[in-house]
Parts: structure tokens; C-alpha cells; sequence
């Protein structure tokens, strides 16, 4: 993914939550970045970078894809290598929705985090992709993979995909089918979807059901960028849980004010900036518009009560 200047800057926006010793999940080709000082940051990735090139030769030559400092396939291992409490940061961008069980790798990063810690969690629009025509993953069907516990992608998980995202016709011979399969199994795909309203349920669920205790304190919304594809939130293990239910009721409400923040407001009618305008170009109006004196502010209300009822023929508006 091209990264324009619109979302470099957006990403180092987020990245101000970071600091100290961490680590990106999947960096591929485009880590993170991470302007700011104090930040020391090790991948962890699946491929050595002469494997991630020889995987994903649509990149094209000069690719180059950093060395990683663990190397892990993620479905199978989580994140055990890590111990509990060991990290400032962890770094997740376009990562679980390639994974069997976002579930269980929510909960490692959880756990991997020191209290105070935060995590960085980016994710592609499904609506925005070549994932345009999936349904959203639902909170059921992750649990079900959970308790199923996963590790390698089914094929009913692969054909889902392949017949939404590339017309995939089922009834292929039993050679291409395996062949196409494993091929995708072996480079990764999109085995979940959402668009960010889908993806809380997920994030709620970890802390009423899995014990943790995430407090979110920033979002990047989906319109916050022209022509974004993805979502992020900036999510940080509390330093003094709480109970599971209001710790959900904090996320909600950071949540509807973070969506509320970044709502434009609709234009004024025409009716409505009709007597504002007779009002702001009336002396004895923009003499007590600016104090905020009681008694002005009474003369102010009742000179724009009689200009608002006087708009349809306002005339020459005198003072109060």
C-alpha cells in the first residue's frame, strides 16, 4: 500500500502514544513509522526478507523488506516468546485480519504489554477492498475459530474468500483447487473482514470474556483520509483495572466522543443565515456580541429573538 503524505502524517500522529522499547507485528515491506525520539522498535515477522520478496514478487524489484528480530508465524505461536509485562509497545498495522484467531493475538498483545503500555491496531475497511463483497465477520464466528483453536486457515475459510474477492468457481478440479489453496495459505489473505463499527464487538469481547482491560484513547476513522482504505485505534492496558463492564462503558463513550469529533457539521440553511446576516451587520448587534456581561448577553438573545422573527421582511433593525 502506497503510503501518501495525507496518511504518513496521520500514522506518526498516532505513533506520539508510543515510546519506549516494542515491537511491529508484520512490517512487511512499509514499518510503521515512528518519528519521534525515545522509541526503539523490533520486528517480528514470518519471512526473512529474501523470502518476503521471493513471496510477494508483484512488489516489484528494490523492495526492500527489513531484517526481522523474531522470527514467528503468529497462527501457530502467538506471541509466546515474549514474556508477560515486557513491552512498552506493540504495533499491529494490517495484521489481524490475516490471522485464524484475532481473538487470542488481541489478548497476547494484551498480555505481552506492560501496564500503561499501548497498542497501535490498524485494520483495511472491508468495504474499501477487494473485500468489498464479503459479509463482515461477526463476534460468533471468531469465537467459534477460538474455541475451535485454529492455527492453519480451512478451506471453507479460503473458498469463502476466494469466491467473494476473485470469482473463485467452486466446482474446479480437485488439482487446481488444492494448488490455488495452498498458494494463499502460503502467502496469507484476508481470512476476516470488518469496517471499524464491526471490529469493537471484537475489542469489547476481549475485555468481558478474556480478562483484559483495554482503555481506548484514540481512533483514526475511516474519513479522516481521503481516499483511506483502513481504520486504527490506539489502545492502552490500564494502570488501575476496573471492572470489565465499566471499562466496556468507558470505550463506548471515548469511542461515540472520538466519532462525534470528527463529524462536519451540515451547512446552515438559507433561512438561518439569512437573519444571521442582518444581525452581523447590525452595529449596535456586533457591539454586545463579544462581551459576555449578563446584560449583554439578555440584550444580545432578545436582539436576535427580533431579527429571527422579523426574517422574512427584516427591514432596518434598530437597537433594543
Amino acid at each position: 500500500m502506497a503510503k501518501a503524505p495525507e496518511r504518513e502524517q496521520a500514522l506518526a500522529h498516532m505513533s506520539r502514544f508510543v515510546g519506549g522499547d516494542g515491537i511491529e507485528l508484520g512490517p512487511g515491506h512499509q514499518p510503521f513509522p515512528l518519528p519521534f525520539r525515545g522509541v526503539r522498535v523490533r520486528y517480528v515477522d514470518r519471512w526473512k526478507p529474501d523470502e518476503n520478496a521471493g513471496m510477494f514478487p508483484e512488489l516489484g524489484e528494490g523492495v526492500v523488506f527489513p531484517t526481522p528480530d523474531i522470527i514467528a508465524d503468529l497462527d501457530d505461536e502467538g506471541l509466546t516468546m515474549l514474556a508477560d509485562e515486557s513491552e512498552d509497545f506493540v504495533i499491529a498495522s494490517h495484521v489481524l485480519e490475516h490471522l485464524c484467531d484475532p481473538i487470542r493475538q488481541l489478548v497476547e498483545i494484551h498480555r505481552v504489554l506492560r501496564p500503561g503500555g499501548v497498542a497501535l491496531v490498524l485494520l483495511p475497511d472491508r468495504r474499501m477492498t477487494f473485500d468489498r463483497a464479503r459479509q463482515g465477520t461477526t463476534l460468533e464466528h471468531l469465537r467459534a475459530d477460538h474455541e475451535a483453536g485454529m492455527r492453519v486457515p480451512d478451506d471453507a475459510h479460503l473458498e469463502e474468500f476466494l469466491i467473494y474477492t476473485e470469482g473463485w468457481n467452486a466446482e474446479r478440479d480437485a488439482a487446481t483447487r488444492d494448488a490455488t489453496f495452498e498458494h494463499h495459505r502460503k502467502r496469507s489473505f484476508h481470512v476476516h473482514c470488518w469496517t471499524q463499527e464491526e471490529f469493537l464487538p471484537v475489542i469489547t469481547h476481549s475485555i468481558t470474556d478474556m480478562g483484559a482491560s483495554w482503555e481506548l484513547i484514540d481512533a483514526t476513522l475511516l474519513d479522516d483520509m481521503p481516499d483511506s482504505i483502513e481504520f486504527g485505534f490506539v489502545l492502552r492496558r490500564a494502570l488501575h483495572p476496573g471492572k470489565p463492564e465499566e471499562l466496556v462503558e468507558r470505550l463506548d463513550q471515548v469511542w461515540a466522543a472520538i466519532v462525534e469529533s470528527r463529524r462536519v457539521p451540515e451547512p446552515e440553511p438559507e433561512s438561518e443565515r439569512g437573519w444571521r446576516d442582518v444581525l452581523n451587520g447590525n452595529p449596535v448587534y456586533r457591539a454586545i456580541r463579544r462581551p459576555f456581561r449578563p446584560v449583554k448577553r439578555v440584550a444580545r438573545a432578545a436582539l436576535e429573538r427580533r431579527v429571527r422573527q422579523a426574517s422574512h421582511d427584516p427591514g432596518e433593525v434598530s437597537g433594543p
